[in-house]
């Protein structure tokens, strides 16, 4: 057995970059943070080969004085905390004072800061944790780090690094969700010495969204605003017709940091379901707000994850604000008349390992890259990557401003989109109009009140036309919503029949189970289980509530009891949502069941007073909207 012994400085710093420096990404995440913390107002990250080679991150902070500067690379060296009572009110994104020394020790590292206050800036090199140069130089306010040569000095961590097209594709993933979670800064991303983003820091959110998500997507977020107690939520919410296969575009910001966390993933998308696809995801961009002694930030690392005081009052705090954002929101999907990804394109992604849930620009930029055959997927030009151009946002009161001018404006075939809109293309008054008209609130009280039933189409879908847009209604959906929300009420009102069995059900379960039940048994018996136990081990289920014509089962009842254990909550009717809207699919009229026209106006006139009558429980939409102008223009009627 080897002597115990200290570690030489060096080899503790390496130790310690393993968990802060896991990849460039990590590096361009730590020096971000850093920038943020400073009070940037402008970051530009620009990388080459994948950030191996060669991390710039330039910001316009306050710098660092230059008798800290050599402080600032030793190990818990910080200006976030002093002590201890401190880590309970952190509001900075880095606190910890190890992501300099850790990059240090497998880097080699250049610095470039200057305050305000100093005439000269100041210059140090690192390499390895060694300090090679520190003198004077001439630079502007701010810092600007330069990493080259990651893991040089540690080829057992640099082999595990993936290829250089991989490794940046994580960064451009990191750079969105910056520019999503911090739209009051302008963020530019230059990989290879193409500029990938550059985004005009407005402080608009859906203006963030518009340059990371492209327009399409910037149109279909609805805005929230929800206030209770010491919690507090703004942000975006998408429309459920945005959903993706995947949680990747659920961005999550806890005062300021970018989170990834179950608790608020699940009361969100528990908010959105009969609203989404089984399957599908929720978009959304959220910035929570709350004091800093309620959340422990050091439970992660990466500080990628977070602790709260209260997980059930967190839970309710998001389903409920979620719910009441949709509540007077008129959420008919349109009709899409986009053409689906060709077969060529799809072969041509799958070749090259590229997701085709991508935004529009992406896609439009793999056409291009398939058409010409590029090896490298990121070697692109500048003109195709650009997205709207700062210096045009900017002239605009808000990116709905920008979004409504859509109808006016003819756009070239094969222009990208996100090709941004020019001033002269209308007048200031007309822009003040429609900033005014984009603005209002849509409520529920302008919502199909002139309608008029034209007839049926394949005995299933219903024309109704108002205004200037027609509606198709689909039969089966809408009798499925109006089924599944009378039957909810009635169980939510604990109206609920219980059916006693014929022969008890004996059930064994474990100690977790058995708590469960203890600790639940009043609110199970208002659902219309009854259960006893009968021996120590052993618990006999009598009754079982009795739901559209039949009496549910023992698998019901075992699914209340896992779902009752991850979480607890007020009700626990909304646990059994999918349950329950195969009970009223099944009840409800079918396609091809013939309806009279008395019939469909009595059905319609129910279903648009429902809560939300915009899909039916699975998450289909019962209603799509054709506009006037949309047909027109598949008429040709018009050219734009």
């Amino acid at each position: 057995m080897q002597k115990i012994q200290l570690l030489d400085n060096i080899t503790i710093n390496k130790i310690a970059a393993g968990e802060v420096v896991e990849s460039p990404k990590s590096v361009v995440k730590e020096l971000i943070e850093n920038a943020i913390d400073a009070g940037a107002s402008a970051i530009t990250v620009e990388i080459k080969e994948g950030g191996i080679s060669y991390i710039r991150v330039t910001d316009n902070g306050c710098g660092i004085p230059k008798e800290q500067v050599k402080t600032a690379f030793l190990r818990h060296a910080t200006n976030k905390i002093a002590n201890i009572e401190d880590l309970e009110n952190i509001l900075s994104l880095g606190f910890r004072g190890e992501a300099l020394a850790s990059i240090a020790s497998v880097a080699q590292v250049e610095l470039f800061t200057k305050t305000l206050l100093e005439e000269n800036g100041t210059h140090i090199e690192i390499n390895g944790g060694e300090i090679i140069q520190f003198q004077n130089t001439a630079c502007t306010e701010g810092t600007s780090l330069i990493i080259r040569n990651l893991f040089y000095n540690v080829p057992a961590r640099r082999k595990f690094l993936k290829k250089p097209s991989t490794e940046a594709s994580y960064i451009s993933e990191l750079l969105n969700q910056f520019a999503l979670g911090h739209p009051d800064i302008a963020f530019k991303y230059i990989n290879n010495q193409t500029t990938i983003l550059y985004t005009s820091g407005n402080h608009d959110k859906k203006t963030a969204v518009l340059y990371v998500y492209g327009k399409d997507t910037a149109k279909k977020m609805i805005e929230i605003d929800y206030k209770k107690g010491n919690y507090s939520i703004t942000g975006l919410l998408g429309k459920p017709e945005l959903c993706r296969a995947n949680r990747s575009y659920e961005n999550l910001y806890i005062n300021g940091r970018y989170i990834k966390n179950k608790i608020i993933s699940s009361a969100i998308e528990e908010a959105y379901k009969t609203r989404l696809l089984v399957g599908k995801f929720p978009i959304y961009v959220l910035y929570f707000t709350l004091p800093p002694a309620l959340v422990d930030v050091n439970v992660h690392p990466a500080k990628l994850e977070v602790r709260f005081q209260n997980d059930d009052e967190i839970y309710q705090f998001f389903y409920d604000a979620v719910c009441k954002c949709f509540q007077n929101e008129v959420l008919i999907s349109k009709a899409d008349w986009n053409s689906k990804n060709s077969k060529e394109l799809e072969k041509y992604a799958k070749e090259k390992n590229i997701s085709m849930e991508t935004t529009p620009i992406q896609k439009k930029i793999l056409q291009k890259e398939m058409q010409q055959d590029i090896k490298n997927n990121y070697v692109i030009s500048e003109k195709q990557h650009q997205k709207i151009k700062p210096e045009k946002i900017n002239s605009f009161k808000s990116v709905d401003d920008l979004l409504k001018k859509e109808k006016n404006t003819a756009l070239e075939a094969n222009e990208d989109t996100a090709t941004y809109y020019t001033e002269k293309q209308h007048t200031a008054e007309q822009k003040q109009y429609e900033s005014q008209q984009v603005r209002k609130k849509v409520t529920r009280d302008t919502f199909f009140k002139n309608y008029k039933i034209i007839g049926q189409i394949f005995y299933t879908y219903w024309i109704v036309e108002q205004g200037k847009s027609i509606f198709m209604i689909d039969q089966h959906a809408a009798h499925e919503r109006i089924l599944y929300e009378e039957l909810m009420t009635e169980l939510k009102k604990q109206n609920v029949t219980a059916q006693m069995l014929l022969q008890p059900l004996l059930l064994k379960l474990t100690e977790r189970e058995k708590e469960i039940l203890q600790e639940n048994k009043n609110l199970l018996n208002q659902f219309g289980f009854s259960v006893e136990l009968i021996e120590p081990q052993t618990y006999a289920l009598f009754s079982v509530p009795f739901i559209i014509k039949e009496p549910s089962n023992t698998k019901f009842f075992l699914d209340m009891l896992d779902l009752l254990g991850e979480i607890s909550i007020e009700s626990v009717y909304d646990t059994k949502i999918l349950t329950i809207a195969t009970m009223a699919c099944k009840a409800a009229v079918k396609a091809n069941d013939r309806l009279s026209i008395q019939e469909a106006t009595a059905m319609i006139e129910k279903l648009l007073q429902l809560e939300n009558p915009f899909t039916c429980p699975h998450g289909r939409p019962t209603i799509i909207e054709m506009t006037q102008y949309e047909l027109e223009k598949r008429f040709k009627r018009i050219q734009n």
